[in-house]
Formats: structure tokens, C-alpha cells, sequence
């Protein structure tokens, strides 16, 4: 064994190396969560019908119209999480990598480190 093999360093870097390999390998660890919708979503500056987008705490947009193709988001690309307060509309998000996500009524999204660019809102009530 050489020194570089029980270096404790090294092997915190291979180690976290490996975990990041096998996050990007599976595709699930950055990919974006949805989780139901807090009540409070119209206190928290969304209120129904909207579709609001979120860099932190702060609102970038919000989008309300059922739409065929894609709307750009310009200041919410980049947002780290959406809230869909629609009672019986799907919103798809398209990213960057040219991935999609679909968030269900009365849902919240958050994108990780996927880069968030364009919506659109569906009339279909499920994903």
C-alpha cells in the first residue's frame, strides 16, 4: 500500500466522488420533488388560479393561462420551486437539459439543481 491508498483526505475524495457517480448515474438525486401544496400558498403570495415560481423565498412569476406549447419563464428561469394552486390542472416544466417534470394539481415542486426554463399548463387533471 502506498501512502496516497490510507491518506484520509483521499479517501473522503473517493468516497464522495463515488456517491456523487452513483447520484448522477441514477438520475433521481437532482431531479425535482413535488410534495403536496402548503394551505397557506395564497398567504404565501400564490393564490388560485396562478401558477407561481419562487427563487428562495421570493415570487418571480406566476402564469395562469392553459397553453398548447411552451412559455419561457425569463425572470423565473432558474426558480427553485413551484406551486401549482390549480384544483384540476397538470403544469409540465421544461429544463435546461431538456428534461421534463410534471407537477399535479395543488402541488409544490422543487427543482434541485436542475435549471427550470420554460411552463406550460395542461388541462388534463393527472401526470
Amino acid at each position: 500500500m502506498t501512502g496516497k491508498e490510507t491518506d484520509p483526505m483521499n479517501m473522503r475524495k473517493r468516497f464522495a466522488l463515488s456517491v456523487a457517480a452513483v447520484a448522477v448515474g441514477s438520475g433521481l438525486a437532482f431531479a425535482p420533488t413535488a410534495s403536496a401544496a402548503p394551505q397557506s400558498a395564497a398567504a404565501a403570495g400564490c393564490a388560485y388560479p396562478y401558477v407561481c415560481f419562487y427563487k428562495g423565498s421570493a415570487k418571480t412569476g406566476q402564469f395562469k393561462d392553459v397553453t398548447s406549447g411552451w412559455q419561457s419563464l425569463g425572470s423565473s428561469k432558474g426558480a427553485t420551486k413551484m406551486v401549482n394552486t390549480r384544483h384540476d390542472d397538470i403544469v409540465y416544466t421544461h429544463f435546461t437539459n431538456g428534461k421534463t417534470h410534471c407537477t399535479p394539481p395543488g402541488y409544490v415542486t422543487t427543482f434541485g439543481s436542475w435549471v427550470v426554463d420554460k411552463v406550460r399548463i395542461s388541462s388534463a387533471s393527472s401526470c
